[in-house]
């Protein structure tokens, strides 16, 4: 095992603008499960290929949720990377809690830390996301230049390497004119989202949606993450979700042991409440006013937590943590091209979220 300075000196490649100084805690060795991998993928898959078809459904929600603005340059192409977020649960089965299809965060990064902690090169992620592109491409990557821009610099520092032409900027770097986009002259073919294309605005898709151009991730594969399509949605790893309405309200109230509410369309942890933490009164309450105002109730899954040894604070560290399972899958319209790294997300709360606090691991590859 390397110590804590010899990983810390490998990763700062990683981090081609801040050298590793956000440090996020990382597990010290790669984890073993005891799970079916090859199931596993193809059961996602099938929840993927089910939420692909409820895409009438998905424009309608992202209309109300956001603006019909917003669905205007939909192609229905279905390209890019979906994080699906699972957990064990105490029969050790994973159970899907949701699907993340907009940008799934440092997604090259993964390959870094994999390759450090196993000790020699892994381009897994890096290998499937270039077949999401064509060599003669002119690709831009559009970043938000606010907060962790390392992943963002990485990804174009990466793809580069392999030959592509491929630039890096935000949106105000992009000129409009004659039906195509251009950045210092160079027509744009391919725009590839380093942002959750839910950011733009208004004007921004109307020029988007005005030149001829390629999405990865594609907004329509963006508009799949929304949590409430997972009540039509049949598979052995889906949990029980519903709507939060009037026919389900008082047997939500009622059982406090069996359900979380979240909001079918927030990102991270935000109003996630776990019905086991709250008071009697709590859960009355927030029921009594989310009603019909798009939560929904999905099933408790009971987790335990497990030891690991961590990254942190310069040294290693043995904690115990709560955690998930979440497979990267890539999609080139609609199908499946492979399944990259295994990113495990470790937490002190029973709510898994690195934002929430705590840090991130990965599956031991077969």
């Amino acid at each position: 095992m390397k110590t804590y300075d010899q990983f810390r000196e490998e990763l700062k490649s990683a981090y081609p603008i801040t050298h590793w100084e956000l440090r996020l805690p990382i597990a010290a060795n790669l984890e073993n499960f005891d799970v079916d991998f090859d199931k596993v993928v193809k059961n996602l898959d099938n929840i993927m290929q089910q939420l692909f078809s409820k895409k009438d459904q998905a424009k309608e929600i992202s209309k109300t949720a956001f603006a019909s603005w917003f669905t205007d340059f939909f192609t229905w192409e279905f390209t890019g990377i979906v994080r699906f977020d699972t957990m064990f649960n105490q029969n050790w089965e994973l159970k899907l809690v949701e699907v993340n299809t907009k940008w799934p965060d440092g997604l090259l990064m993964h390959d870094n830390t994999y390759s450090a902690l196993l000790d020699q090169p892994n381009n897994r992620n890096l290998d499937l996301f270039l077949q999401l592109f064509d060599q003669n491409n002119y690709i831009l990557i559009m970043y938000e230049n606010a907060g962790f821009v390392d992943s963002h610099f990485l990804e174009y520092e990466k793809v580069k390497s392999r030959w592509y032409k491929v630039w890096i900027w935000t949106f105000e770097d992009i000129v409009f004119k004659d039906w195509f986009a251009y950045y210092q002259d160079n027509k744009i073919d391919v725009l590839r989202f380093s942002v959750s294309p839910w950011r733009l605005n208004e004007n921004q898709i109307s020029l988007l949606k005005s030149v001829k151009l390629k999405y990865i991730n594609t907004p329509d594969l963006a508009s799949m993450w929304d949590k409430s399509l997972l009540q039509w949605v049949e598979n052995e790893m889906i949990m029980k979700t519903s709507i939060l309405d009037g026919k389900i309200k008082d047997k939500i109230i009622q059982n406090k042991n069996d359900y979380v509410i979240k909001p079918t369309n927030k990102d991270e942890w935000n109003w996630v409440y776990i019905w086991l933490d709250l008071q009697q009164s709590e859960r009355e309450n927030l029921v009594n006013s989310n009603i019909w105002n798009q939560y929904l109730a999905q099933e408790y899954i009971q987790v335990s937590p497990k030891k690991t040894q961590i990254y942190l604070d310069w040294d290693i560290v043995e904690s115990e943590v709560y955690y998930d399972f979440c497979p990267h899958i890539y999609y080139k319209e609609w199908k499946m091209i492979g399944c990259g790294q295994v990113l495990v997300r470790y937490s002190k709360n029973r709510i898994v979220n690195v934002l929430k606090w705590w840090g991130i691991g990965y599956r031991k590859q077969d």
